[in-house]
């Protein structure tokens, strides 16, 4: 098994199911989680040759083809002045005027914010003062104005689809290299990560920022993982993102929009290019993805020592290294803290909701003490739980109370500081009155649940369904209602076989009672295909069970027979209902 000391990314290939995951793992927990299916890459970073399909002056925005069923979103913000149809001598002298600005300190408090697996649209890598400018920019001009239909651009995609919602885009490309963030048609020349506090290697750094000859009106940022790199190897990364942008230019001169020009790393590559440093071995299984990291090592990180190797072993990787039994938690909304407390995680259509419970916590000399731990307890695995299942939005903790002031700040602090090296952009709140912490969170990747997990067929989503004595209630109900007024008519009732059998074992006087009084004969079905929560109600003698829709809630549906004749005078006589619903069932079983 792995040493307690090690930190290991596994990266594994199943060729089964066209499936590759990825787990970094500090002292045999695991820290990091990804996984991509081959039918269902990751676009998010992709770059096209796309041209503008339609105008919207409404939400100062246009919609792109870039070649898929839906067209994009690209915002008049995400449109570099580049592309706009301006006198060149006017553009120029916008260009000289912000060019005169140093815009290098700024950067460094954007850098942090950058995604690993991801391009950065212009909206956050360069916020702060230099952000500000630019949005006085777009107010001198209308989107109408200066943006042309059929108009080709080169954009990038920020958001994947979502639902009815279409892909978003910028056209201010960034490049995501090991080292540097090289950032095209930017106002800002970049700067060195936040994250970076130690003075003297910002300060190295700065020096090798400074010696680097940037193309015109581009930037580079220096990310966390470039601390102590000498200067060989940040111009080494920066020379090959320089040459992958070149190749990228060409290739857009050459095609027809719209065309997919520049594909993202994939998660073997993303991975091997973020969490690799000195103390982490990679352990590879599966020969494809071996050769893989082999030839990006090889090709893409050149001088680097990268330990890596090919696991030959019988039992999967994830299962041998203990990895398996802590993914497969992910999928529960109930995670278990040591001391006997737990955290129950929600996932809402707006929001997350994550509560803390003291459970079975004991050992504390006071309600305030055990409270106090518990929540101390909790907020690294809330940390942990966050980034590994992908929670993003506005996300609501819900700590046990704690009426001393100093235990709220010290958890408030702690929570901060969990979330510290988080790739994603969080802001928190404060603990207010009631307990409740609020704090948002970027959306870097889909979170696991949307990935892996469908709709329930019976709860749609809500986690809970109708009781039987229920469901039978409301068919009981509607029976009464419809047979009140097609008296001397004949129903077919088609429900799930447990609905039935409840109605059969506890309800069957009660339909007994509505058949002789309202002289009607009703004969059920039973279909496992519907919901338990559907029935259906058809009224006829000669019905064709195949041809109904099963209804999204609780409800009945009439519908007349073909044979049924408009003469109302024959009445049906009443029938054991009993007998007749055995003999049904027992004859659907036999065929």
């Amino acid at each position: 098994m792995a040493n307690s000391g090690k930190r290991l990314l596994l990266i594994e290939n199943s060729i089964c199911s066209d499936e590759v995951r990825v787990a970094l793992s500090v002292n045999n927990k695991v820290v990091e989680f990804e996984q991509e299916f081959k039918e269902k890459k990751q676009l998010r970073g992709n770059i096209y040759v796309a041209y503008v399909k339609r105008i919207e002056p409404s939400l100062q925005a246009v919609f792109i083809e870039y070649g898929k069923n839906k067209q994009g979103f690209l915002s008049f913000s995400e449109i570099s002045p580049d592309y706009f149809n301006i006198p060149e001598k006017e553009k120029e002298t916008f260009f000289e005027n912000y060019s005169n600005v140093d815009c290098t300190e700024e950067g460094e408090d954007v850098s942090a914010s950058i995604s690993s697996d991801s391009t950065i649209s212009k909206n956050v890598t360069e916020s702060s003062n230099g952000f500000v400018r630019e949005v006085s920019l777009y107010k001198r001009y209308k989107l109408q104005d200066v943006i042309s239909i059929n108009q080709k651009m080169l954009v990038q995609l920020t958001k994947e689809e979502r639902g009815n919602k279409g892909a978003s885009f910028t056209t201010y490309i960034t490049l995501v290299g090991r080292y540097c963030v090289f950032m095209l048609n930017s106002m800002s020349k970049g700067g060195i990560s936040r994250r970076i506090e130690d003075v003297s290697v910002r300060k190295q750094l700065k020096d090798i920022l400074n010696s680097i000859d940037l193309p015109k009106r581009s930037g580079l940022i220096i990310r966390t993982v470039g601390s102590g790199k000498s200067k060989k190897e940040i111009e080494q990364d920066y020379s090959y993102l320089s040459s992958l942008w070149r190749n990228i230019q060409e290739n857009a001169s050459s095609v027809n929009a719209p065309s997919l020009i520049y594909n993202e790393a994939d998660l073997i590559m993303r991975s091997i290019r973020d969490f690799c440093s000195n103390g982490v071995e990679i352990i590879v299984s599966g020969k494809e993805a071996f050769e893989a990291v082999r030839r990006y090592a090889r090709n893409a990180l050149k001088g680097s020592k990268l330990r890596y190797r090919l696991y030959k072993g019988f039992v999967p990787i994830f299962t041998y290294y203990g990895i398996e039994d802590q993914i497969s938690e992910l999928y529960s909304n109930r995670v278990k803290l040591p001391s006997g407390g737990s955290l129950i995680i929600t996932l809402t259509e707006a929001f997350v909701s994550i509560d803390v419970n003291s459970g079975k916590m004991t050992g504390e000399d006071s309600i305030e003490e055990t409270a106090y731990r518990t929540n101390m307890e909790a907020v690294p695995e809330i940390s942990r739980q966050v980034n590994l299942r992908g929670l993003s939005g506005l996300i609501v903790v819900d700590f046990i109370d704690m009426l001393r002031y100093q235990y709220c700040r010290a958890v408030e602090s702690a929570i901060r500081q969990a979330f510290k090296d988080d790739k994603a952009r969080v802001q928190f709140s404060y603990i207010n009155g009631f307990g409740l912490m609020v704090f948002s969170r970027q959306r870097i990747k889909p979170n696991i649940q949307e990935i892996n997990t469908t709709e329930c067929l019976h709860c749609k989503g809500i986690g809970r369904v109708k009781s039987d004595e229920v469901i039978v209630a409301s068919i009981l109900r509607d029976l009464q209602h419809v047979a009140s007024k097609n008296r001397n008519r004949s129903f077919d009732l088609i429900a799930h076989s447990a609905i039935i059998a409840h109605l059969f074992n506890n309800k069957r006087s009660t339909v007994s009672t509505i058949e002789k009084e309202f002289n009607i004969r009703l004969d059920v079905s039973a279909d496992n295909n519907l919901d338990v929560g559907t029935f259906i109600l058809k009224r006829g003698d000669d019905v064709d069970l195949n041809d109904y829709k099963p209804l999204q809630n609780s409800g009945y549906k009439i519908e007349c027979g073909n044979n049924e004749k408009a003469d109302n005078s024959g009445g049906l006589q009443s029938s054991f209902w009993l007998t007749r619903w055995l003999s049904r069932i027992l004859s659907s079983d036999t065929s």
